[in-house]
C-alpha cells in the first residue's frame, strides 16, 4: 500500500513539475463532404497515407522529440499516394497544394506555410495554437480560376488541379502566380514568396490540417 501511495504522489508531482511529457501531435481532418486521400512525407522518407471518409481525422504524434523536418501532407489526386513499390516516391505531388512544415526550426520556433507553388487541388488550412496565425487557402471554383498560362488538369478520379506553371520556374512574380496570390494571399505563389508566406510558432506546438475548412 506504502509503494503505491508513493508512485501516486511522484506522478501526481511529475504532472505539476512537467516531468511527463506528451509528444506534439499533427492531426489531419477531412470536412469534406467526400473522401479524401491525405498523404505526408518527412524529406525523403517513405509516405504515408490514410482514405479519410467524410468528417474523420487521422493524427500524427511526433513524439517527445517534437521532430517532422521538411515535412509535408497533401490530398493525392489520383488516390494512390506513393509509386508501387517505391514507397518513398510520390505519384501526385507536384499536382497537389501542400501543407508544409519545419519542425523544429531555428530559435525554437517551428515553420509552416501553405503552397500552391506546383499546383492547386483542394482547400486547406492549417489551424495553428492561440497566439499563432492559422491560415488557409480556399478557391471554390477552379475550372473558372485557372487562366492561362496556369494549366487545369482533369484525372480519371474526377479530381481538378491547376497547376501553376511559373511556380517552380524561379522567375519570381508572373501573371500566373499573381493568380495564385490574388487568390490565396497566405500561401506560396513561387518558389522565393517567404516573405508573406511563411509562419512561426513555438516548438511544442499541436497543429490542425484540414482538407474543406
Amino acid at each position: 500500500m506504502a509503494t503505491s501511495s508513493l508512485a501516486l504522489r511522484f506522478f501526481f508531482l511529475s504532472v505539476i513539475f512537467g516531468e511527463i511529457v506528451h509528444g506534439c501531435v499533427i492531426t489531419i481532418s477531412n470536412n469534406c463532404n467526400y473522401m479524401v486521400t491525405a498523404c505526408s512525407q518527412t524529406g525523403q522518407e517513405n509516405i504515408d497515407q490514410w482514405d479519410l471518409s467524410a468528417g474523420t481525422s487521422q493524427a500524427i504524434d511526433l513524439g517527445t522529440a517534437c521532430s517532422w523536418p521538411s515535412a509535408v501532407v497533401y490530398a493525392s489526386v489520383t488516390g494512390q499516394c506513393a509509386v508501387t513499390g517505391t514507397p518513398y516516391a510520390a505519384t501526385d505531388r507536384n499536382l497537389a497544394n501542400l501543407a508544409e512544415f519545419t519542425i523544429p526550426g531555428s530559435g525554437n520556433q517551428d515553420f509552416y506555410d501553405l503552397s500552391n507553388v506546383n499546383a492547386y487541388t483542394i482547400p486547406m488550412s492549417i489551424n495553428a495554437p492561440t497566439g499563432c496565425d492559422s491560415i488557409t487557402c480556399s478557391i471554390s471554383d477552379i475550372s473558372s480560376f485557372c487562366q492561362p498560362n496556369n494549366v487545369l488538369q482533369t484525372q480519371p478520379t474526377g479530381a481538378l488541379s491547376c497547376v501553376n506553371t511559373d511556380g517552380t520556374a524561379g522567375l519570381g512574380p508572373t501573371a500566373g502566380t499573381r493568380q495564385f496570390k490574388a487568390a490565396c494571399p497566405q500561401a506560396y505563389s513561387y518558389n522565393f514568396d517567404d516573405a508573406t508566406s511563411t509562419f512561426t510558432c513555438p516548438t511544442g506546438s499541436d497543429y490542425e490540417v484540414v482538407f474543406c475548412p
